[in-house]
Order: C-alpha cells, then sequence, then structure tokens
C-alpha cells in the first residue's frame, strides 16, 4: 500500500489539497486519519480543527513512535494509535465515539519504508527479505520463499501482484533454493530478472515484492474489514476518502463503495480522481494515485 515522497528532507503527502477539500471540514468534528504514515495529512487536518478531533492509526512502530518528537502532535486534540486499522471499531469504542465525520485512507508505504535498510521492501536495495510491516508479526518474505511450495508461491504472486510469469519464477525460486537460502533481496531479484527475456521501464521484481508484503501483511483483508469499519460508524454528511495504488485496492474500493444503497449514500467521485501533471512531477510516487470518495447522505 506507495503514499509519499520526501522532497529535498520535507515530507510530501499525496494529493493534499484534494483531500482537504472533499473532507469539507468542520472545526468540531471527529476525524480518523487511518495511515498516519509521518503525518502529512494529519497535520493540515488538525490545524483546521479548532473543537474537533483527530484519531490517527500508525501500524509500523518506529514511526509511531517518531511521532513523540514532534510537539505539534501533542496536541490534546491529537490521539495516535499503534495498531493496524483493522482493529479500528475495537478503538473507537474505547473511547466513546459513536460516529466519525471523515475516514482517510492512503493506502501504500512511505518512502522512508522504502528506503529503509533492514525492512526489505525495496528491490532497489539489498535488504534482509522481511517486509513485515508489524514487528509484532510473525511471517517473513524470507520464511515463505525458502518454505512455501512451488504452487502456494506462484498463488501469491499471481493474486496479489497479479504477476503473469507466477509460474515461472515460483519453480526457478524452488530449484535455487535447493543449492542456498535465499535470504536477502539482491538474491531473489536476480532469481525474479534471469526469468525475464526483456527489458522493461518497470523493474521485474516489483510485482513480486508487491505481492509478497500484501501477503504478510494481510493488507486486502485488512482494508475490506475497516472500510466495512469505517461505513458502519460514518455520520451523516460525513465522508471516507481512499488513495489507493494498484488494482487490487482499487477494485476492493470500487466494489465496497458500490455495494451501499444510494439511498443512504452518494458516491462523489464517480471515476477515481487523480493527482494534476504538476504534482506528479513534484513527487513521482503520486503517479498511480487513484482517490475515491463517498458520503453519507444528510
Amino acid at each position: 500500500m506507495v503514499n509519499s515522497a520526501v522532497n529535498n528532507g520535507i515530507h510530501v503527502p499525496v494529493m493534499l489539497n484534494e483531500v482537504l477539500d472533499y473532507l469539507n471540514l468542520k472545526k468540531e468534528g471527529i476525524y480518523v486519519d487511518c495511515t498516519f504514515g509521518k503525518g502529512g495529512h494529519s497535520r493540515p487536518i488538525l490545524e483546521k480543527l479548532e473543537k474537533g478531533k483527530l484519531i490517527a492509526f500508525e501500524w509500523d512502530e518506529e514511526t509511531a513512535n517518531l511521532v513523540q518528537e514532534d510537539k505539534f502532535f501533542l496536541s490534546p486534540r491529537f490521539h495516535l494509535i499503534n495498531d493496524n486499522f483493522a482493529n479500528l471499531e475495537e478503538h473507537l469504542k474505547k473511547m466513546g465515539i459513536q460516529e466519525v465525520d471523515g475516514f482517510l485512507f492512503d493506502l501504500g508505504l512511505s518512502s522512508d519504508q522504502l528506503a529503509e535498510e533492514g525492512r526489505g521492501f525495496s528491490y532497489r536495495l539489498n535488504s534482509p527479505l522481511d517486509m513485515r510491516m508489524s514487528g509484532k508479526s510473525k511471517l517473513k518474505a524470507e520464511d515463505i520463499i525458502n518454505n512455501y511450495s512451488w504452487e502456494k508461491l506462484a498463488d501469491i504472486f499471481y493474486h496479489y501482484g497479479e504477476e503473469r510469469k507466477a509460474r515461472v519464477i515460483a519453480r526457478k525460486i524452488c530449484y535455487r533454493r535447493q543449492k542456498e537460502k535465499i535470504t536477502n533481496s539482491e538474491q531473489l531479484v536476480g532469481i525474479i530478472a534471469s526469468c525475464f527475456s526483456r527489458k522493461s521501464d518497470k523493474h521485474p521484481a516489483r510485482k513480486v515484492f508487491q505481492a509478497l508484503r500484501i501477503f504478510i501483511n494481510n493488507e486486502l483483508e485488512n482494508l475490506t474489514q475497516a472500510l466495512e469499519i469505517a461505513f458502519k460508524y460514518l455520520a451523516a454528511g460525513g465522508r471516507i476518502i481512499v488513495i489507493s495504488y494498484h488494482s487490487l485496492e482499487d477494485r476492493i474500493v470500487k466494489q465496497i463503495f458500490k455495494k451501499y444503497p444510494s439511498n443512504k449514500f452518494q458516491i462523489i467521485t464517480k471515476k477515481p480522481s487523480t493527482p494534476a501533471q504538476q504534482e506528479i512531477m513534484e513527487n513521482h510516487r503520486a503517479r498511480s494515485a487513484k482517490m475515491r470518495v463517498i458520503t453519507r447522505k444528510m
């Protein structure tokens, strides 16, 4: 789930102006940023809430701990929860919140997570094959690559990465691991690249890495669960905004939005909104972003 870039050391949130416009913020409203990251969206939202409250979720422990260093987020109107947004309802109940005026989901990885050595998210850096969003999770990419059958690997690559060469890549991995254990991203990238004869503008390992990350972190199931909870708690006039970065995510969002009755909900974005060309030029990671917005009718 790539959602932001860092330009000259500054965190740049994707489609910030569109997010603020579509949220239609009320000064006394209650809002939930389900994907806090470095607070690129949360900061301007909180600035506009004079009497309201902003609740933010961040599953990555390291990222969540960094918030303590930022005095801005010490506001009593801000509450950060270090947990997966799939557990949204549990925390809303604990806080006694019955209605929420707006939910924001900005799915994907931040630039910092991609660039962080030791996480294994990037196919451009040589790191241990980890790919866990939370250190509390047990299953690592290394475990999958070295222990799953070729059929199971192919299934993961195809269903979560839409990789057409899933079976070829899976067989090559199983052949190679008989000779040596596959422990780092450089090894895995080399195996994947050997399955492609033609050069492409897009990296040959991108789909397999996406598939492993989604599978390990249960991303699609968590998104489905969190969206259903968001609909349950959405106040009249409230809005749900989702920014997705690949077709699997966008398909889930589209299907769930369409599932809810039109006499109670209105899809604001008939077709997904995309970043302006200027933003894409300034923030390359925004190029694949798609935004969908829905509101509960008054």
